[in-house]
């Protein structure tokens, strides 16, 4: 694709914002430990939120701040239990994956929480994963989900497996409004059944324990693609702050492959232009 000079000004701010010595304290950390990094960066945005949105609305609980921070749909019921306990964000990911694996469907991760194992900490509150579901998996896996707070119906899993767009599963846990974006292998999807067929377990730490995650390569490509799609720059910074701290160990031979398959030469090249600076 080529790039306009707004595009070219993106990719060299959203690199300018990486700090090297922060990638290089970095770097010294354990996978469990940048989990945990980015879990207390999670909480604490969703606090300060929630406490700066009961400033201005002081009539709200505490629970309910929390809901509207997380655009969650969550019943006036449900509310209550929410106040007494909300769940964490590493217990939440934990039931999706609890889920998946009991419903035994081979997943890895993705988005942001994959790019906690390779690169920088940055806060989400959204989960992105990808399977390769089996028509005689549905059943089981809308069951596994729906027993841990999560409805989704066999009848819409299906739907997007038919779908000719490519639409994740949005899971949402009922009590808290977290989300999980299950994005499905399809038929003749390449890169996908490549990225999965390289994921890596990873210990996440106690908490969470081993997983499968995006190879650090594969994550490069898909924040190439979806910077192409949105150039929404937090792709951008988080292939620098990957590049930076795994160095030499890519396989960049192999990034390069997808990169000319997919015609994402020039965005690909410009970044790694600034990256040289």
């Amino acid at each position: 694709m080529a790039l306009s000079e707004r595009q070219r000004q993106q990719i060299a701010g959203a690199v300018a914002e990486v700090d090297n010595a922060q990638i290089a304290a970095s770097r010294h950390l354990t996978i469990p430990q940048k989990m945990a990094q980015a879990f207390s960066m999670i909480q604490l945005a969703e606090e300060v939120s929630s406490y700066r949105l009961r400033k201005r609305q002081p009539e709200l609980s505490n629970a309910i701040a929390l809901q509207i921070v997380r655009k969650a749909d969550i019943p006036q019921e449900r509310m209550a239990e929410m106040a007494d306990e909300t769940m964490q964000f590493r217990k939440f990911l934990r039931d999706v994956l609890d889920a998946i694996e009991a419903a035994q469907v081979d997943y890895l991760i993705g988005g942001a929480v994959a790019a906690w194992a390779w690169g920088e900490a940055r806060t989400t509150r959204d989960f992105d994963v990808v399977v390769d579901l089996p028509l005689n998996r549905i059943i089981s896996l809308s069951q596994e989900l729906a027993q841990r707070g999560m409805a989704v119906p066999q009848e819409i899993i299906i739907d997007l497996l038919v779908s000719p767009a490519d639409l994740p599963i949005h899971a949402i846990h009922n009590p808290t409004g977290y989300k999980a974006e299950i994005f499905l292998l399809r038929p003749n999807d390449a890169l996908r059944a490549s990225a999965l067929s390289r994921r890596m377990l990873v210990d996440l730490g106690p908490s969470i324990g081993e997983v499968y995650v995006h190879s650090p390569e594969d994550l490069i490509v898909y924040k190439l693609l979806y910077y192409s799609l949105s150039q929404q720059t937090k792709h951008i910074r988080d292939i620098s702050s990957i590049v930076k701290t795994i160095g030499d160990d890519l396989e960049i031979a192999y990034i390069r492959r997808w990169v000319t398959r997919l015609d994402l030469e020039d965005v690909w090249q410009d970044l790694w232009a600034q990256l040289e600076k």
